[in-house]
């Protein structure tokens, strides 16, 4: 076995992920590493867990839906991370958001300044300073499945200190993460075989095409098949999905990753 990472070696960090026991270990040698980058805290949060993993997760005391909260990784003072799980702010959270729709890290600096942000967006990240939270930027992960998970990294620093901190440690912090995410999902535990089904080619090709919004006869002659033939196939995917229309089998197959219209 190897020895443990140094802190502040992310290389040795990288490595020792793969004899890695528990994602609270995990969260401890990170703290570690990022420390050394110069971050004092992070969070690491499953947005949308990666279809086919069974991530661990609880209710959070207080809160007000009773939502579900998967299992996460944070240094963030625990007055502010209660105050967030209890109001349900991973609904309202903007980092979260523009995580969605971006591929490279990004500093709080830029979501602040952006005119779109409604009332509630806001009121999470300055009651997030109002908790000592102030600099602050986030790494998205976009991973396999259509899982999206952020790794966020904060420091009580000037504004400027911050953002020379975080275009230093630009390329660490997204090796970091990628590489914290794949080994928190190596120890999350698998769902299932059960969940997912074989479909057959043409079943797929009959599923895309209705969800692009052809007829049962137009899948026929783009496929070359007849009418009766695609409904056979379109009622064997609903059969194989549990299901009971060929619409929601449409929608089923698109969310659990079968086709991509």
């Amino acid at each position: 076995m190897s020895s443990l990472p140094v802190a502040g070696d992310v290389g040795g960090y990288v490595e020792w992920l793969a004899e890695a026991g528990s994602t609270a270990e995990i969260g401890a040698r990170l703290e570690g590493v990022l420390q050394h980058l110069g971050f004092e805290r992070f969070a690491y949060v499953h947005v949308r867990p990666p279809l086919g993993k069974k991530l661990r997760s609880f209710v959070p005391p207080g809160s007000r839906s009773g939502n579900q909260v998967h299992e996460f990784l944070a240094t963030l003072p625990d007055a502010w991370v209660d105050y967030y799980l209890a109001r349900d702010y991973g609904d309202l959270d903007p980092t979260l958001q523009v995580a969605l729709g971006r591929l490279m890290p990004f500093t709080w600096r830029e979501i602040d300044g952006r005119n779109d942000l409604s009332n509630g967006q806001r009121k999470v990240l300055n009651e997030a300073r109002d908790h000592g939270i102030t600099n602050g930027a986030t790494i998205p992960i976009h991973g396999p499945d259509g899982g999206l998970s952020t790794l966020s990294v904060v420091s009580n620093v000037s504004e400027r200190v911050f953002e020379e901190t975080f275009h230093h440690g630009f390329r660490d912090l997204m090796w970091l993460a990628v590489n914290t995410h794949e080994a928190f999902l190596a120890l999350a535990a698998e769902a299932g075989e059960g969940q997912r089904v074989r479909l057959t080619d043409r079943e797929r090709d009959c599923l895309l095409w209705t969800a692009r919004g052809k007829t049962a006869w137009e899948c026929g002659q783009i496929l070359k098949i007849s009418e009766e033939t695609v409904l056979f196939h379109l009622k064997n995917v609903s059969r194989k999905l549990g299901v009971f229309s060929k619409h929601h089998a449409v929608v089923k197959a698109i969310v659990l990753g079968y086709i991509v219209p």
